[in-house]
């Protein structure tokens, strides 16, 4: 417990969604996260000087597509705590344009945030992991990565399968250096900005969603957070360059 117990994380987008369940989940395992968010959660921005004195969890605001913005969090971790163990790649955005109707910069603004924000992360975090030769990376990436899914968001879907992409090659990188980067790619989760974008997309979206998910029904994100706990951890100490689907057996069918 004690080994488990001096891990620190960073983990993005950490103010809802997946973000926060993750950030919950490793708290709940005794590891110190930095959660950071472009707009972090107000409860935690509240808690933020109580916990920064007495040496706890943080919240930063964090532009995760900005590279100053990464070297400032990255800066702050190391000061704060003296180590990096975890980077969880989570923020993340998604819309529903068919290819003719999304413009370029919807386009660019996708791929910044979804994409350039992983080789950003990594490319700040792993220079302190190789020093302490040991890290796990965790990527979220989505089943629309590989899936056509319903032929809408183009973009979306480039944006996740090059941050699939990017954790195969970067695990095949730095696996000598004992850092471990794996993907993790939710299917349908009831968070909020998936619940409004398919809201907006109608009915017939939604029931084609549990018509198409053979377990029938929608994930939680608590789910998704305990297989990234599970590959943060040293329970997957041999596994790296994998991607896990959190689907309910969407890419099975």
């Amino acid at each position: 417990m004690n080994e488990v117990r001096r891990r620190v994380a960073i983990i993005t987008g950490a103010a809802r969604g997946i973000g926060k369940a993750a950030f919950s989940r490793l708290r709940t395992e005794g590891v110190t996260v930095v959660g950071t968010d472009l707009h972090p959660d107000p409860e935690d921005q509240e808690n933020q000087e109580e916990s920064a004195s007495k040496n706890l969890d943080i919240s930063l605001i964090h532009d995760v597509s900005d590279e100053s913005s990464w070297v400032k969090v990255v800066d702050v971790t190391l000061e704060k705590y003296g180590q990096i163990d975890i980077l969880v790649n989570n923020a993340g955005i998604g819309t529903l344009p068919d290819i003719e109707e999304e413009n370029e910069s919807g386009w660019e603004k996708m791929l910044s945030v979804n994409a350039k924000s992983i080789w950003l992360g990594m490319k700040t975090v792993v220079p302190s992991m190789k020093s302490r030769q040991s890290g796990a990376i965790v990527n979220v990436s989505s089943i629309f990565g590989v899936s056509g899914g319903f032929g809408k968001s183009a973009s979306y879907h480039a944006s996740k399968g090059a941050v699939s992409a990017i954790a195969r090659n970067a695990a095949v990188r730095y696996a000598a250096d004992n850092i471990r980067i794996n993907a993790v790619s939710p299917g349908f989760v009831n968070v909020s900005r998936e619940e409004k974008t398919i809201r907006e997309a109608g009915d017939k979206m939604s029931e084609e969603i549990l018509f198409r998910t053979p377990m029938g029904r929608w994930g939680d994100a608590s789910e998704v957070a305990s297989v990234i706990s599970f590959l943060a951890g040293p329970e997957s100490s041999y596994i790296t360059g994998v991607e896990l689907f959190v689907d309910g057996g969407w890419m099975a069918v």
